[in-house]
């Protein structure tokens, strides 16, 4: 596993050939949100909802129950952006936004009001403008990725941004890739995706891209390896390095 700090990259089975990282192919970057440039409030380790199930079952041990809460958000991410984005269209999204929001606090996830960059993140996307195209992939919100990006001064370095509200494919579809790429003008065999949950990795793959995985979101090491990771680094101020960038 990766220390802190740390990037690797490696096979992600026995079974796959050796995915060989290539950073002389990379023309553009293209970056989830939560977990990746947005700062999770906790979640990685199962946030509140974790907290209140340690409390109320002494019979399991807290690392068993924030293993099972952690995991059970990283195999519903697709499926609850897909209900999120039909009360989008029937205009039911305005009227179940408290709920949303009391679940991302349960998530361990920024609300509108709480969305924090990850650490360095508002240095570096200036630093990878000068090298790359930039683009967001999201299956947040319209209102809420702007929001995020106007507050801490990035939106003028992203060429494309794709939200939930401009697609009916999400993550692990590659039509998501496909389509920012496109934005950008560039190839999907051009991009780099980065980010934090295996979704991310296999949307990549599928589209053509290479992946890089971070370990400031709610997947392990393992499981963005497993998911077809070309390289995993600790957050995303590795990027530079790894992409030769220094």
């Amino acid at each position: 596993m990766a220390a802190k700090g740390e990037m690797a990259s490696r096979s992600t089975s026995p079974q796959e050939p050796a995915l060989s990282f290539d950073a002389g192919r990379v023309r553009a970057i293209l970056f989830d949100l939560d977990g990746t440039l947005m700062a999770l409030r906790g979640g990685e380790r199962g946030g509140a909802l974790a907290e209140r199930l340690v409390a109320v079952l002494p019979a399991a041990s807290e690392e068993e129950v924030r293993h099972v809460v952690r995991r059970l958000f990283v195999l519903t991410e697709t499926p609850t952006n897909y209900v999120l984005a039909v009360l989008d269209r029937v205009g039911l999204d305005t009227w179940l936004r408290p709920l949303a929001d009391r679940a991302r606090r349960l998530k361990g996830i920024g609300t509108l009001e709480t969305l924090e960059p990850v650490a360095g993140v508002e240095t570096l996307i200036p630093r990878l403008a000068r090298h790359y195209a930039l683009g967001v992939l999201t299956n947040r919100a319209r209102r809420e990725a702007f929001a995020f990006l106007e507050r801490y001064g990035l939106r003028p370095f992203f060429g494309a941004v794709t939200t939930r509200q401009d697609t009916w494919r999400f993550k692990p579809h590659p039509h998501v890739v496909r389509r920012t790429a496109a934005l950008l003008g560039v190839t999907p065999e051009q991009a780099l995706v980065v980010g934090d949950m295996p979704v991310d990795m296999v949307a990549a793959r599928r589209a053509g891209a290479q992946a890089v995985g971070v370990l400031t979101g709610f997947a392990t090491e393992e499981e963005l390896w497993a998911a077809g990771a070309h390289a995993v680094v600790a957050d995303v101020t590795r990027l530079p390095e790894l992409l030769g960038k220094p």
